[in-house]
């Protein structure tokens, strides 16, 4: 009996334990199904509640207006908000009841914005049979939202590394090549398999290759610094291009792994950059070298910020010397006032040359031609000026006004003295020939008066010395009278003066003429041509005794050449002259600056040549 009792008494607490046990373990799973996020239901095999959570239940409460007990139908809780996306729910309860799990992704439309759930359909098993199913619909839409971000931020980075000119290079520690990015083919021309694998070196152009070792030596000594470089590499065809890069070491960080390399080919910009370069040193070359004197002044100040070796070597200052001066203190007083009164109103434009009295260092004055450009120096306006010595030339510009005024003096003076040679060749002709031929008339009249036997003769002889006196004035008059005419030109003129010449002389005459464009030369010139020929045609008469002459006036470009020759008894070109006839000869020919040369010996004739410049 005793026994049969303590085994009831064991046999019931046994049981009290399990039940104990049971509510125990279902107040767990209550709280552990009332505290999971979204919604969360167990059915039955009769698709009836059996426990849900608060927010289900609540969503129900929300929009049924009735509350979910245990053994409730089970409700569509996703069609409550949105019921134009319905899922096939006795399908897939079905499924799961046949021990097949569900899992899927849906997506409504909450309030015209998509929302995504996680739906979950398991089946409950005691032993081999599925008693119950456990439902849950979990919100995601915001881990598919950032998923979605993170796939277009990805989508996006791909797209810039894919299409970016930009060649990125990733590397591992030894410097062997793993990725890189298609710019390497767009802007190289490398394919992978050109560089995958290869050592970073094998592409940069030995004159670099220290400063590439010397960049991984301090990547991996330095991993928290960014590194940056330039170099020179080559491309596929074996050209020379450059890039610049930024390095780091990523080699600790997770996804990445590697030395990193981001380079940007700027071959146009070195070229540019030399074609700078090379256009600065020309200019500098140009301006340092230049035979002129050269300078940059501040436009306002104009305090010195630039010369040349020739302003050093003009001025006497040294370039030390011009940096702590201004233009004003190499000017005249007189510039210095003047530019001082017109820099207020001047533009910065080019302005025209003009003439300045500038001072060297040791104080000696010097006349220079200044240009002056507009530029900009080093971010400022400023002047380029240009100065050109030209004093030499002031001096001989000086010297030719002084030497002018001379000459015209000794033109005036050869004018006067022609026309005293005129006047004086006119009283001895009168004096010497007609006086005496004259005096002559007179005696045979006085012979006839004292002997009347001979008076008949004497008369005649008086009247014939008196026709001789006549005829002598008249040609004498002639000379004087006869000239060039303009209206006729040179040529008919000299042509009537040797016709009037062989009137009354018994030697012939032969005039060559070729001036092909007398219109040009000065009526003065083309009198003292016909002077000349008057002249020397007077002296062949009065003493050559010649029996032909040969004139010839010839122009060739800017020579004018008139020959007059004679086969007369000549003369001795050293004896001293006492006839003027030469002497006007010679001076009429200096008034046009021309030269006089004869030709002459006794018994050889004469040639005369008088050349001018036209």
């Amino acid at each position: 009996m005793q026994t049969s009792s303590v085994s009831r008494s064991n046999a019931t607490m046994q049981a009290t334990t399990g039940h104990q046990r049971q509510t125990a373990f279902a107040a767990i799973l209550n709280g552990v199904i009332e505290n999971t996020e979204g919604y969360t239901w167990i059915i039955d095999r009769n698709l009836r509640y059996i426990v849900c959570n608060i927010h289900l239940r609540n969503l129900i409460k929300q929009h049924t207006n009735n509350n979910v007990l245990p053994g409730t139908e089970v409700i569509d809780c996703i069609a409550l908000l949105d019921d134009t996306q319905l899922l096939p729910w006795t399908s897939i309860y079905q499924s799961a009841l046949n021990n097949i799990p569900s899992r899927f992704t849906h997506q409504i439309i909450v309030e015209s914005k998509p929302v995504f759930f996680d739906i979950s359909v398991n089946p409950v098993h005691e032993g081999n049979n599925v008693i119950a199913l456990s439902c849950s619909a979990r919100d995601i839409t915001e881990h598919k939202n950032a998923e979605e971000s993170l796939r277009q931020s990805e989508l996006k980075f791909r797209s810039l590394i894919e299409n970016s000119s930009d060649l990125i290079v990733m590397a591992g520690p030894e410097g062997n090549i793993f990725y890189g990015s298609p710019s390497a083919q767009k802007v190289f021309g490398y394919e992978e398999a050109d560089y995958i694998g290869r050592h970073v070196c094998s592409f940069v152009h030995p004159d670099y290759l220290s400063a590439v070792g010397d960049l991984l030596v301090n990547l991996m000594t330095h991993p928290d610094e960014m590194c940056t470089i330039d170099l020179k590499v080559f491309d596929k065809q074996g050209n020379e291009r450059w890039v610049s890069g930024l390095a780091s070491n990523m080699l600790n960080v997770p996804g990445i792994n590697a030395l990193v390399g981001n380079y940007r080919d700027i071959t146009e910009r070195k070229k540019a950059e030399e074609k700078v370069k090379e256009s600065e040193y020309l200019y500098k070359s140009l301006f340092y070298k230049s035979p002129l004197p050269i300078c940059v002044c501040n436009s306002e100040s104009l305090q010195f910020a630039e010369v040349n070796e020739a302003a050093v070597q003009l001025y006497g200052y040294s370039r030390k010397e011009f940096m702590q001066m201004t233009a004003f203190e190499i000017m005249s007083p007189e510039d210095r006032n003047n530019l001082q009164h017109l820099m207020p109103r001047a533009s910065h434009s080019n302005r025209p040359p003009t003439l300045r009295k500038h001072f060297k260092k040791n104080n000696e004055a010097i006349f220079v031609e200044v240009w002056a450009h507009p530029i900009n120096y080093k971010g400022s306006n400023a002047w380029l000026l240009i100065a050109n010595d030209i004093t030499e030339k002031i001096q001989l510009q000086n010297e030719l006004v002084e030497e002018r005024i001379k000459r015209q003096l000794e033109i005036g003076q050869a004018v006067i003295d022609a026309q005293e040679n005129e006047r004086e060749t006119l009283g001895r002709e009168l004096h010497d020939n007609i006086s005496q031929v004259l005096t002559t008339a007179r005696l045979y009249l006085n012979c006839a008066k004292d002997s009347p036997s001979m008076q008949d003769a004497m008369i005649k002889k008086s009247a014939d010395t008196i026709s001789s006196a006549i005829e002598e004035i008249r040609r004498l008059s002639k000379s004087m009278i006869e000239t060039f005419h303009k209206e006729v030109g040179l040529e008919l003129s000299l042509n009537d003066l040797i016709e009037n010449v062989l009137l009354t002389q018994q030697f012939s005459i032969d005039l060559q003429y070729n001036v092909p464009n007398e219109q040009q030369l000065d009526d003065k010139l083309k009198m003292t041509i016909f002077r000349i020929v008057q002249e020397q045609l007077n002296n062949t008469i009065k003493h050559a005794a010649a029996s032909q002459v040969f004139i010839s006036i010839l122009q060739k470009d800017r020579l004018l050449q008139i020959t007059i020759a004679d086969d007369g008894k000549g003369f001795n070109t050293n004896k001293k002259r006492t006839g003027i006839g030469i002497t006007n000869i010679i001076s009429r020919t200096e008034l046009f600056n021309g030269r006089v040369k004869i030709e002459s010996a006794p018994g050889h004739g004469c040639r005369m040549q008088v050349s001018f410049t036209i």
